[in-house]
């Protein structure tokens, strides 16, 4: 779980830096770069759909097989590349739904968050500038009332400086933070905060050098614990500074390989590996395995069905 947390976590740093970094005034359609995208899930399009199942493996008659094969996400996205829905399951049944809409310029404008009986509990709306930037985010409640409001400052040359999130009572919520050299980005600082306005969580990022450093925080601000990502490599420390946790990510953002270090070393390991590939260079089958002292096994295989258009339209 921590894990997840790590990636997704990473995974939404990179799209605001990413933001920030393409939104200027020489990028062709700025529009579309701040919305979520195929892209967005280490896909290459032109893709239209994907469905996600997965099966644990189980041990029957000495042998591992593939148990029941249960439906895990889906998502839909338009032509031109943008995400119109997200479906996530949990045990095969519908646990949440996020449903994107966007203007006839294609700028997403809401968002839309159904639990797994159908009940909206959360709405973002989007405001931008005369030149096509996001410069305010609302998030509101299932039954209309305030969740949060972020506001953004951007440069001369539309990148974003700084963008601070604050809930109804007016408590900092998240607040992120860039610098740029040379018109490029060069440094992103984002933190979480408790309800209370305390500091949760900190990230530190130097594009040049490929690093993000990660620093999670106790509610008394005591070191939680540590992670320093370098490139594809990241490293989880304890609050006492030793290593916990190796971990590989693929160039498509894939938990390629994360290694459970110990007092003698490491201790396991788990990897998850493509087993087929299709004519588009996406994933379409793949494995997740265990090692350790006792060898080797799959603990579980993930089938993704994905179809495409036909031709790019943007």
């Amino acid at each position: 779980m921590r894990t997840t947390k790590l990636l997704l976590f990473i995974a939404l740093a990179s799209t605001f830096a990413v933001q920030a970094q393409t939104q200027s005034p020489e990028t062709k359609s700025p529009k579309l770069k701040s919305n979520i995208r195929w892209n967005t899930y280490a896909l290459k399009g032109p893709v239209k759909s994907v469905r996600t199942e997965a099966a644990t493996y189980v041990l029957k008659e000495g042998q591992w097989v593939e148990g029941p094969r249960v439906v895990e996400m889906t998502v839909q996205f338009a032509e031109n590349g943008n995400r119109t829905e997200v479906a996530f399951y949990r045990e095969g049944k519908l646990a949440r739904r996020i449903e994107d809409r966007y203007d006839e310029d294609g700028r997403q404008i809401e968002y839309l968050n159904y639990d797994g009986g159908g009940n909206m509990w959360l709405r973002g709306t989007l405001a931008y500038d005369e030149n096509g930037k996001v410069i305010e985010e609302v998030t509101y409640n299932g039954d209309g009332s305030l969740r949060s409001k972020k506001s953004l400052k951007r440069n001369e040359q539309g990148q974003m400086l700084e963008s601070a999130e604050y809930n109804p009572r007016g408590i900092l919520m998240e607040k992120m933070s860039n610098t740029f050299a040379d018109g490029a980005l060069a440094t992103t600082f984002r933190s979480l905060h408790y309800p209370d306005g305390s500091v949760l969580r900190t990230e530190a990022t130097e594009m040049a050098r490929k690093r993000v450093e990660s620093i999670n925080y106790n509610r008394d601000g005591s070191v939680q614990s540590k992670t320093i990502r370098v490139d594809r490599e990241i490293s989880e420390y304890a609050k006492d500074g030793s290593l916990l946790k190796t971990t590989t990510i693929s160039t498509q953002g894939r938990l390629l390989d994360e290694v459970m270090v110990g007092p003698g070393g490491p201790t396991k390991r788990e990897a998850q590996l493509p087993d087929q590939i299709d004519s588009h260079d996406n994933w379409t089958v793949q494995t997740k395995w265990h090692a350790d002292a006792n060898g080797s096994r799959p603990l579980k295989i993930t089938y993704r069905t994905i179809t495409y258009y036909q031709s790019f339209a943007f």
